[in-house]
C-alpha cells in the first residue's frame, strides 16, 4: 500500500521560506533552522502533526500523521534535485489513486517555488 511521489526540485527551502510556506497554508512551525514540529490548523486539535528536521548534508526530512477519512500518515525527504512525499498508511475510504493523484498535483506546485541558486 505505501507509495512515493517524486517531483524535481531545484533546491531545498530554507528555514525562512518553510515558515513562509506554512504561514500561507495555516500550519504552525515550533523549532528552529535545525529541528521542529508543525501542526495544522493548531497544536491543540491538529488535523495533521509532523516533525521536521534539517539534516548536515542540506537536506530537508520529516513525518508527518493526519486524519483524513482516517490515519494518513507518511514522510517526506526535500534534497537539491529531488522531493519525495512516500504515504505509509492511508484511510481505508480513501482510494489510493486519489491521494496519489493529489499529491502528483501539489507537490510540483511547492516545488517550482524553489527554482535552482544561481
Amino acid at each position: 500500500m505505501a507509495f512515493t511521489v517524486t517531483q524535481p526540485l531545484g533546491r531545498v527551502p530554507t528555514f525562512a521560506e518553510l515558515q513562509t510556506l506554512a504561514g500561507q497554508h495555516d500550519v504552525q512551525i515550533h523549532g528552529d533552522e535545525r529541528v521542529g514540529e508543525f501542526f495544522h490548523p493548531d497544536r491543540e486539535q491538529p488535523k495533521v502533526a509532523g516533525n521536521y528536521r534539517f539534516e548536515s548534508d542540506g537536506g530537508l526530512r520529516g513525518e508527518f500523521t493526519g486524519n483524513v477519512l482516517g490515519k494518513l500518515a507518511g514522510t517526506f525527504v526535500f534534497r537539491t534535485g529531488n522531493a519525495e512525499v512516500s504515504i505509509t498508511a492511508k484511510p481505508f475510504l480513501l482510494p489510493e489513486a486519489v491521494l496519489n493523484s493529489k499529491l502528483a498535483e501539489a507537490l510540483p506546485v511547492v516545488c517550482a517555488q524553489f527554482p535552482p541558486a544561481i
